[in-house]
């Protein structure tokens, strides 16, 4: 152990110093796990609770999480899909990230339209570019793609495209040092 790693405080410390006590409070009743970050929070929480957990953080008087900033999602390959909802509060000027894990055999969750109409045009843009499905969405109409296209995620890291996108990039980052 270095002289560093000594001096780092813990995740718990690192959780109990942040709005996590909070959030913990607001969504009793609801299974979340916490995970420290460098910017805030991230919660855990099941696909089958995640609507009733969001808007329970955004109801909670004290949280007042009543901004969507983005809704998106990261490909684990063999392990899933998680769809990330990222929350900020006006009010309370903080934010938090919101994580569920979906199965790779089952990609539906439930829509949160209901707890914020924004979610409608993020949760379009999943379910194209991901292939994530939200039960219950008023209007899982394409944005992107033609309407014919139903079998081709393009974020997605099995999407036939992927591996040129990633030949694409090679290079393309800056040195090290300057020239």
């Amino acid at each position: 152990m270095t002289q560093d790693d000594a001096a780092a405080p813990s995740a718990e410390a690192l959780l109990a110093a942040s709005i996590w006590p909070q959030v913990d409070r607001a969504l009793a009743g609801v299974s979340a796990r916490p995970e420290p970050s460098v910017r805030d929070v991230i919660v855990h929480i099941p696909p089958d609770q995640i609507v009733r957990g969001l808007r329970a953080l955004k109801q909670d008087r004290e949280l007042a999480f009543d901004y969507l900033r983005c809704l998106t999602c990261v490909d684990n390959e063999d392990d899933g899909i998680d769809v990330v909802y990222h929350l900020y509060s006006i009010a309370g000027r903080h934010n938090l990230t919101v994580k569920t894990q979906l199965p790779p055999d089952d990609l539906t969750v439930d829509t949160a339209t209901s707890v914020w109409r924004a979610a409608d045009w993020y949760e379009r843009e999943a379910q194209e570019m991901f292939g994530v499905r939200f039960r219950g969405h008023p209007d899982p109409r394409n944005l992107l793609m033609p309407e014919d296209i139903t079998d081709s995620f393009p974020l997605r890291k099995d999407h036939p495209l992927a591996e040129i996108e990633v030949l694409q990039g090679e290079g393309v980052a800056y040195s090290e040092e300057p020239a």
